[in-house]
């Protein structure tokens, strides 16, 4: 488990540029096993401190709502524990989640899937007590077949799993749509200029003064350096998925958090993958998939109109063609050299 205050440091890596100014407030929370900051420009204390109360509230309820760690019951538990083979109606929240992940699954030829409940839980990279070597393959391979079209679901919306072995895991998409409601939330209550950062998965909007927010990227090898900054104004999401917050080495090898559903085990294909949406959800969700993917992915981030930069498995640095207005260097890192950025035809 990483303490708050490798937490906090992997906070402040994302966002850079933002100096301390007098109508510029910070407030932390700690949810959804890390450390959410929200920032807010150009609103007066009291209601930028009453949103961001707001917001967290609604962040909390949808941690709770999704999540299937911890001793607290909700409708996702459960479902995970319901008969195979008996439809169970869900609340329309986590239909309509579900919804989302199942077409994200679809669309990328199931790089990303939402029903690795078991699997995930085999790995156990979300428990408490960190793992420090892989679980027998024997089960991998039980758990990892078990997750193919595993979701049966009535034209009434009911679902069902038909194996026990089936159990639902929105931990790659919820954080993006608990930082989506949570700048809704924002929103509401007057703000127009915030970003709210969950341990690097980042919501903007508006700009800081007459600036863009400047965004950096993080190296998912050198710590404290970042790759580039994006300098994000008007409603923008930048999610990253990494092989270096929840891992370990054993005999020689990396073991991360970050599986793929075709083989049960760590994708290997990349070190890091940012997408840049306006939607914080998708683009949560697509970054665990082109992660799983790799280059390969760039093709279809870039053929639904979002942008992405992918550090593969080889440590060179790939980017969608749509994402080159968004990118600069950045002045905390080194220069890149040509050779290593290569840009998706």
């Amino acid at each position: 488990m990483r303490s708050v205050q490798q937490l906090l440091a992997i906070s402040i890596l994302f966002i850079t540029a933002c100096s301390p100014a007098s109508d510029t407030i910070r407030e932390t929370r700690f949810m959804m096993g890390t450390l959410v900051e929200f920032t807010i420009y150009g609103a007066g204390e009291e209601q930028a401190l009453s949103a961001v109360t707001a917001a967290g509230s609604e962040m909390q309820r949808i941690e709770n709502l999704f999540t299937i760690y911890g001793d607290g019951s909700n409708p996702v538990k459960a479902f995970n524990q319901s008969t195979p083979g008996t439809m169970q109606t869900l609340p329309t929240e986590v239909t309509t989640l579900l919804g989302t992940a199942l077409e994200v699954e679809k669309l990328s030829g199931h790089a990303f899937s939402p029903s690795l409940g078991a699997l995930n839980r085999l790995w156990g990279f979300s428990q408490t007590q960190a793992p420090t070597l892989p679980p027998p393959e024997k089960e991998i391979t039980l758990l990892s077949g078990a997750s193919f079209a595993c979701l049966q679901y009535s034209p009434e919306e009911d679902f069902s799993r038909n194996n026990s072995r089936c159990e639902l895991d929105f931990g790659a998409i919820a954080k993006g749509y608990a930082i989506e409601r949570g700048m809704e939330t924002l929103q509401s209550h007057g703000i127009n200029h915030a970003i709210i950062n969950a341990g690097g998965d980042i919501k903007v909007i508006g700009t800081h003064g007459d600036r863009p927010w400047q965004i950096g990227i993080r190296h998912p090898r050198n710590s404290g350096e970042v790759l580039t900054t994006i300098e994000a104004a008007g409603e923008i999401s930048i999610v990253t998925s990494g092989d270096y917050e929840r891992y370990y080495n054993y005999q020689g090898r990396r073991y991360h958090h970050i599986l793929d559903p075709h083989s049960g085990v760590p994708a290997v294909k990349s070190r890091s993958a940012t997408v840049i949406a306006s939607n914080a959800t998708l683009a949560d969700a697509w970054s665990t998939a082109l992660f799983v993917m790799g280059r390969e992915g760039l093709p279809l981030i870039r053929e639904m109109g979002m942008n992405a930069i992918l550090v593969d498995g080889n440590g060179d640095i790939h980017y969608s063609k749509n994402s080159e207005s968004r990118l600069q260097p950045s002045r905390s890192a080194p220069m890149l050299r040509t050779s290593e950025i290569k840009t998706d035809p």
